[in-house]
């Protein structure tokens, strides 16, 4: 388990309330720019099931979710005859995709599951989704006790954005049977000579698990001077790029690479699952709070409104978030759903929270940077 210094917890857990204050306040009230969800009647929830029957799918473009994919995908098809389809890729490239369609009149996509990156860098400035809590029609859905804080668990205070799942990230996967139990502790253990070469990192330029890595360790664990100082010493280790995700993990389990920075843990967690030696290593430096994939986004003009509706409520309900938090290897924002199965490593403290809008942004930035210290690289 992780080890930090009560001065730490104490400045660090400072640090996120003033981070995070203003975006989680709104949150945390009904924004009078959004319609408050009410609760369906039965004919009301019956008619819902019956047209979004009719539509018979819910198109979804997501992230690496690994198992979640055909977990929701069954799930869904059992309980309400409901396929889903469900495309992947990584957010830059889908949000491309999504203007492409759109530039030639065509609205193919209903929901999106992906991460803040994307949500706030892309997806938000260019103004392609709705917001979702007049959506909701369940009430246990609607029910704030039974979410992580007492509020309904949105990132935003436009309420576009709900968090499915909460997990402090893990910053290395290593091959167990390559690396003893210690041998990663810090950051500084990087750059120890002996594994020259041996490291592969998720291209923190392109988003994802590995830009949100690169800009913890440089806004919130080393600054970024030292941090900034700390990534090229890192490039001079002579690591390797992979803009595959499930690729680093797979070189990891095959023993190519000792271990891997920024790994999607949906992908590692299906690794570990099927019995691959890999694991994340219990270093004492603090790890990032993040939703990685686990976030939910309806699209606006989606396709098959009613199925998308009837997804929505779903997947936020006990049932649909115990399928998604079980598939997704991190936990479930509502309180209701357990945590059982979930690594011990990974579960957060009741007091962590996501960094908020501004540090979110800032990943665009932090991109930039990352391009510009480990481009060489590819070259």
């Amino acid at each position: 388990m992780k080890v930090i210094s009560s001065i730490f917890v104490i400045v660090f857990t400072a640090l996120l309330i003033v981070t995070t204050s203003a975006h989680l306040t709104a949150a945390a009230t009904d924004s009078p720019a959004v319609k408050t969800g009410q609760p369906a009647t039965k004919a009301e929830w019956d008619k819902l099931i019956a047209d979004a029957k009719k539509e018979g799918k819910v198109v979804i473009y997501a992230g690496p979710i690994g198992d979640a994919r055909e977990a929701l995908t069954t799930a869904f098809r059992q309980k309400y005859g409901i396929s889903l389809e469900i495309l992947l890729g990584r957010g830059e490239e889908l949000v491309t995709k999504v203007e492409t369609e759109r530039r030639a009149g065509i609205y193919s996509v209903d929901i999106m599951l992906h991460g803040m990156t994307t949500y706030f860098n892309s997806v938000k400035p260019k103004g392609l989704t709705v917001p979702i809590t007049p959506l909701l029609v369940v009430p246990e859905v609607l029910d704030r006790s039974k979410w992580r804080g007492g509020r309904l668990p949105f990132a935003d205070k436009e309420e576009h954005l709900a968090v499915l799942v909460l997990g402090s990230a893990p910053h290395l996967l290593v091959n167990t049977g390559l690396v003893k139990p210690g041998e990663f502790k810090t950051h500084q253990d990087f750059l120890d000579p002996k594994w020259k070469g041996k490291i592969v990192i998720n291209d923190p330029s392109l988003g994802g698990a590995g830009t949100e890595w690169f800009t913890f360790v440089l806004m919130q664990l080393m600054g970024q001077e030292k941090g900034t100082a700390f990534m090229k010493q890192l490039v001079k280790q002579e690591p390797a790029l992979t803009r595959d995700q499930r690729l680093l993990a797979e070189w990891v389990a095959r023993g190519k690479y000792v271990g891997a920075i920024g790994t999607s843990k949906a992908t590692a967690t299906d690794l570990m699952r099927a019995g691959a030696p890999v694991a994340f290593a219990d270093m004492k430096d603090p790890r990032p709070t993040s939703s990685g994939t686990g976030n939910i986004m309806v699209v606006d003009k989606a396709p098959h409104p009613n199925a998308t509706k009837l997804f929505t409520n779903w997947i936020l309900s006990r049932e649909g978030a115990t399928v998604y938090a079980k598939a997704h290897g991190y936990a479930a924002t509502r309180t209701d759903v357990s945590t059982e199965g979930v690594d011990p490593l990974v579960i957060p403290s009741a007091d962590e929270v996501i960094l908020g809008e501004e540090y979110q942004k800032s990943k665009g930035k932090m991109r930039k940077l990352a391009a510009e210290i480990f481009g060489v690289l590819n070259k």
